[in-house]
This record gives structure tokens, C-alpha cells and sequence, in this order.
């Protein structure tokens, strides 16, 4: 009977004390304090305008507010002397034709550096990845880019490197004008080497060299050597 009694006792304590939770836990065993929400109805001069308990507000976005709000969002709002701020985005409508942006604008509508400080950095995308700016800069030690296709579209190329490696099983090239400039250039080719042109012009300065075991010279019309010595044999 004794542990028939501490059984039923114990059950009392979890239905009075347990089910209460968290308010247990709070000081005093008040009920939370709720923070005070808001929805964007629109923007302009830097400034939210909001529906906060069916009365029409403006809010500024604070610094710590990382997501830029957006018409249809619940925020959240922080009452200070200098005036209303959103401190947070809390609810943002699944079907919307915005995408999610994160910035850091000021009052004034300009916008601030934002600097992401990590030992590793991971983008995930599954359909694209766009990047859209004035001016791009990457600086790595190493650089690895894998891809299908790879295509570069602009109106000018411009590389400056030490050393270029290219090994590729099909080189496709294709321009209205290139201009090649070297001190040293060595090209070896294992099997064939074939040029195509309707015009083939070479100047050379000092001496022209072409060295082959068998060398065959074939034209329609005429074969002109002129020089004021010619060795032949």
C-alpha cells in the first residue's frame, strides 16, 4: 500500500507541475513576453511602411537586420528613442515573385560592404549560380573549375600569367583577327600539322630554317626563288 501511495503521489506531481511547462520555468511563472510584429506593406526613402495591430506605422531596418524586409513580410519591431526599427524578418510568403535578398542598405539607400569571414565557404545550387557587377575579382592560391561547358562571352580577354599549361583532347578556335607576340616560341607537334589559308605571307629578318627529310613544294602556276644567292645540292 505504501508504494501504491508514492505512485499516486508522484503522478499528482506531474500533472500539476510538469504540464505547466515552460511557464515553470519562468521567473515568477509568468507567461512569455511576446515581441511586437509587424507586416510590410511597402518601402520608400529608406523607410517600411508597416500594419502593426491594424494601425499604420513607418520603421527604419536596423544594422543587425541582415535580410532586407519585403512587401508581405512579418517583422520584427523594436520601439526606441530614435523611432521604430525592424530587427528581424520572421515570415515571408512561400509564393512570392522576389527573390530572397540579403544586403545592407543605410538610410540613404546606398549600400554597405558585406564581409564573409570563414575557413571554408559552400554554395549550393541546384539550378544556377549568377554573380552581376561592375567589376569581379577572385584571389586564390589554387583554382579548380570542373564543367560540362564552359563558355566565355565579352567584348575583351585580357591574361597575364607566368605560366600557361593547356591539355585538352580538342582545341576549337575561332576569330576574325589574332595576333600572336613572343620573344620564344616552340611549337611540337607529334603527327600532323596542318595550315590552311588563302593567303600565306612570312617575313623573316634573319634566317628562315625548314629542315625535313622529304620536302615537297607544289603550285598550279609557279615556283619563284629570288635571292641574290641560291645554293641548291
Amino acid at each position: 500500500m505504501g508504494l501504491q501511495t508514492k505512485a499516486e503521489a508522484c503522478g499528482t506531481a506531474l500533472t500539476t507541475e510538469d504540464t505547466a511547462f515552460p511557464q515553470n520555468l519562468l521567473p515568477g511563472g509568468g507567461a512569455l513576453q511576446q515581441a511586437v510584429t509587424g507586416d510590410v506593406t511597402g518601402q520608400a526613402d529608406g523607410m517600411f511602411d508597416l500594419v502593426v495591430s491594424g494601425k499604420t506605422m513607418r520603421a527604419r531596418r536596423a544594422v543587425s537586420c541582415l535580410i532586407a524586409p519585403q512587401t508581405a513580410d512579418t517583422v520584427a519591431l523594436l520601439s526606441t528613442s530614435d523611432g521604430l526599427f525592424i530587427t528581424d524578418v520572421l515570415v515571408r510568403p512561400e509564393r512570392t515573385d522576389k527573390p530572397l535578398r540579403i544586403d545592407a542598405t543605410r538610410d540613404d539607400g546606398k549600400h554597405q560592404d558585406v564581409v564573409l569571414a570563414a575557413d571554408n565557404l559552400t554554395l549550393e545550387v541546384e539550378e544556377g549560380l549568377e554573380a552581376t557587377g561592375k567589376n569581379l575579382s577572385f584571389r586564390f592560391d589554387a583554382m579548380l573549375m570542373t564543367s560540362r561547358q564552359l563558355a566565355l562571352v565579352g567584348k575583351k580577354l585580357l591574361t597575364s600569367m607566368q605560366d600557361i599549361v593547356t591539355n585538352a583532347k580538342t582545341l576549337l578556335a575561332s576569330y576574325e583577327t589574332s595576333t600572336t607576340r613572343a620573344k620564344n616560341r616552340i611549337d611540337r607537334v607529334s603527327e600532323t600539322d596542318q595550315l590552311k589559308a588563302g593567303s600565306l605571307q612570312t617575313q623573316v629578318d634573319t634566317v628562315a630554317l625548314t629542315q625535313a627529310e622529304t620536302a615537297v613544294f607544289v603550285a598550279k602556276e609557279d615556283i619563284r626563288l629570288d635571292g641574290k644567292r641560291i645554293s641548291m645540292g
